[in-house]
């Protein structure tokens, strides 16, 4: 009973000290521009993201230990007190009640291979060190890194520790429901952009339910999706001061989903098309540029591209031609990085699959070879599965709100702009498909709007209000209804495990212990080994080849380089 006491009060805790930070980001930043429609729609994301640019700077200087991590939030909790809960009760009601609703996806969950590989050991690593040097050497994961970690390690904290690192995924997930939720019933939208929300909801709330397949990508997607679809209202919209403003409050939004996962970089294609084929926009682009947003865009980008760089060398690792390789003292050998990333795009067009191996990687990732096996081996099963829940939720919506029609020709928008808009979405879908063909690697989000952007314009018309807000909170309960079943489901199975990921402190995630050995070096830094998976092993963990490392330190930073 005590430790789900500390699981419930570390969380809603953590979740106050978040919202805090978004209310404090937007007074900051955008206070002259929040209209009432806009006003806490994205105070959560921003909150997240306000954490993830402090983690990203503090980190440089000292670790997210529980000192650095209590003061942190003890500021977001005096904020919480005496600004945001007098004032916004009625946003934290819903928020709460949300987090209410799908913290079941939390509990005793099995993590991902990746968690236990790099995921854990890194973020555990920014809470008892400042940046290292060259920690791509050690582990092949740490050469991909991601905001979230940085974000997780903020959540370090007294009496619940590391069990706090998966807070944030369903942070996400909570400020995505309370999004769309917002805009489908108190915002005015025309119907297309009613039924992509509503799709939204649906559809993602159906397949993310399973917090081990989160990972690092399905929580970036989540807010992606939303940014597109506000970028696709933009176009819609005749308000000029509306558009200015909605592009200054996404614009550092789409910075942060970059910082989560490099592979939304094509998404900047989509927000320059944006300022190109709208007047009203382009108009003010010089103003835009010389923004704050942009400058926090700009800020988030080259902190975690800096980050990139103290860990492997490179600029955005793995894209060996942003690589320094041997021009700087720890960076990685490029050879490596080019094998690291022909390996991971080997893996991507396998069908996901870990243990295959081609028999000429150059030749079957090259002229669409792979193809074949990717259809047989990816899309009859998991991407199959995806069209299902999507095309499901397409028929049982249109069947729930009855008055909806369709239409051919008389669309509520500018053809061209939409067509140029869906263009735009056709060549991110078609560098995806032939880069990196798996779901987890921005295929969820882009396939989502790929196919229900011209379903949503299909359907031109609402039901009366009343009838529209009965029948969409009679769908919030079914979602939501589904989503607990099946979370409830596995934590029954759960119960029953008998291998390595069965639980023994309920309500957290387990951990195994690993054997390490342990390698000191005369500058003062221990490295351990933990034979591949290091777990909850002391940092820094990763693998130590023959030769060992050199290991130098200056003014305080340690520098690890790979002994050959």
């Amino acid at each position: 009973m005590i430790d789900i006491l500390i699981f419930f009060i570390a969380f809603f805790l953590s979740l106050i000290s978040v919202i805090s930070y978004g209310k404090i980001f937007e007074k900051l930043c955008f206070n002259k521009i929040l209209h009432n429609s806009d006003k806490l729609v994205y105070t959560g994301f921003f909150g997240l993201m306000f954490l993830t640019l402090i983690s990203l700077i503090t980190s440089l200087f000292l670790p997210h230990n529980f000192y650095h991590n209590i003061i942190l939030h003890g500021v977001g909790f005096f904020y919480f007190f005496t600004n945001v809960l007098k004032k916004d009760k009625e946003y934290l009601k819903y928020i709460f009640f949300i987090s209410l609703l799908v913290i079941s996806a939390l509990i005793i969950s099995k993590t991902n291979d990746d968690f236990s590989y790099y995921h854990l050991p890194y973020t555990k690593y920014l809470t008892e060190y400042k940046v290292i040097f060259g920690m791509g050497h050690l582990n092949h994961g740490y050469n991909l890194l991601s905001s979230l970690f940085y974000l997780n390690s903020v959540f370090y904290l007294p009496l619940i520790n590391l069990y706090s690192f998966h807070f944030s995924i369903i942070f996400i997930l909570v400020f995505f429901n309370y999004f769309l939720i917002k805009e489908i019933l108190f915002n005015k939208n025309i119907a297309t952009l009613k039924y992509l929300y509503i799709f939204s909801f649906a559809y993602f709330n159906l397949s993310f339910t399973r917090l081990s397949e989160f990972g690092t990508d399905k929580a970036g997607q989540l807010l992606i999706v939303l940014l597109i679809i506000k970028l696709f209202d933009l176009i819609c919209s005749e308000s000029k001061s509306k558009k200015l403003e909605n592009i200054l409050l996404l614009i550092p939004l789409l910075g942060f989903c970059i910082t989560l996962k490099t592979y939304f970089l094509p998404y900047i294609l989509l927000g320059l098309s944006i300022l190109m084929i709208d007047s009203k926009i382009y108009k003010n682009f010089k103003f835009i540029i010389f923004s704050k947003s942009f400058l926090l865009f700009l800020m988030i980008i080259i902190l975690m591209f800096l980050h990139h760089f103290i860990s492997t060398g490179c600029i955005v690792s793995p894209l060996p031609f942003t690589c320094f390789g041997d021009n700087v003292v720890w960076g990685k050998d490029i050879e490596v990085i080019k094998g690291l990333a022909r390996w991971l795009e080997q893996w991507a067009k396998s069908g996901a699959g870990p243990n295959f191996r081609a028999e000429n990687l150059l030749l079957y990732v090259q002229n669409f070879n792979w193809v074949g096996n990717w259809t047989k081996m990816y899309f009859v099963g998991k991407f199959s599965d995806q069209l299902g829940i999507l095309f499901t939720s397409y028929i049982v919506i249109i069947l729930l709100f009855k008055k909806i029609s369709f239409s051919k020709a008389k669309l509520e928008m500018n053809n061209k702009k939409i067509l140029y808009f869906y263009l735009i979405l056709i060549i991110i879908f078609m560098v995806w498909f032939t880069n990196h063909p798996t779901l987890r690697y921005g295929g969820y989000s882009i396939f989502f709007l790929i196919l229900t952007i011209p379903i949503s314009l299909l359907v031109t018309k609402l039901p009366e209000k009343k009838l529209f807000n009965k029948n969409f909170n009679f769908f919030i309960v079914f979602i939501i209804i589904l989503f607990n079943f099946k979370n409830v489901d596995r934590i029954q199975k759960e119960f029953n495990r008998t291998d390595m990921y069965k639980f023994s402190d309920f309500p957290y995630y387990s951990i195994k212990k690993m054997d390490y050995i342990e390698t000191k070096y005369a500058e003062g830094l221990t490295i351990y080994s933990a034979n591949g998976h290091c777990w909850f092993t002391k940092s820094p963990c990763g693998g130590i080849p023959e030769g060992g490392y050199k290991i130098h330190k200056k003014k305080g930073y340690y520098f690890i380089q790979d002994e050959k």
